[in-house]
């Protein structure tokens, strides 16, 4: 059985891989759990601290449901598409696509990343499921492959979104401290 944690002890609570985090009783965005764990925003798929330039935390969320933009777990492999979901915007002007942007260029070109969280949707409301702690690209693949800008179209318009791959790495538990101090770092 998986562990609960509960919306009134999110603002301690430490991470733990499988673990749902309860969303609160209010029918609106202050319900959302991930803004409570973190110093992330409310909503958005990718969401961080920092800049879009230099993020020094990011939590991508999913439904794992969305037919369209089939985000993927797949054993420790994570497939996942940008924000910019439906046309009318360049593929950059999302800040969450400009962060994965980042994400890839920093890891290319200095060898590092921020710390990089994803979540999942729970079974009720604004439950959220953490799935564990993510490493940009996967075993196998090179720069050319782990992170590309697909096309769609939808209403005639076609547009670009990013495919990510990231691997999930075998961490646990992520304790409050190291947390924070990643949100106190600089």
């Amino acid at each position: 059985m998986n562990k609960i944690i509960p919306f009134e002890l999110l603002k301690n609570a430490d991470l733990i891989k499988g673990a749902t985090y309860k969303g609160g009783a209010a029918p609106n965005l202050s319900s959302e759990p991930i803004s409570k764990l973190l110093p992330v925003g409310n909503q958005a798929g990718i969401r961080f601290s920092g800049t879009a330039a230099t993020p020094e935390l990011v939590v991508l969320y999913t439904t794992l449901k969305d037919k369209d933009w089939p985000d993927e777990v797949i054993d420790n492999k994570l497939i996942y598409f940008g924000d910019n979901k439906s046309p009318g915007k360049e593929i950059h002007d999302l800040p969450g696509n400009q962060a994965l942007r980042s994400i890839f260029n920093n890891f290319y070109l200095k060898g590092e990343y921020p710390l990089i969280l994803l979540f999942s949707k729970g079974n009720e409301g604004f439950d959220r499921v953490f799935q564990g702690v993510l490493a940009p690209g996967y075993d196998g693949l090179n720069e050319m492959e782990d992170l590309v800008a697909v096309w769609k179209t939808r209403g005639g318009i076609r547009f670009q979104n990013y495919k990510a791959v990231f691997t999930i790495l075998p961490i646990e538990v992520l304790n409050r401290k190291n947390i924070e101090s990643v949100k106190h770092a600089k």
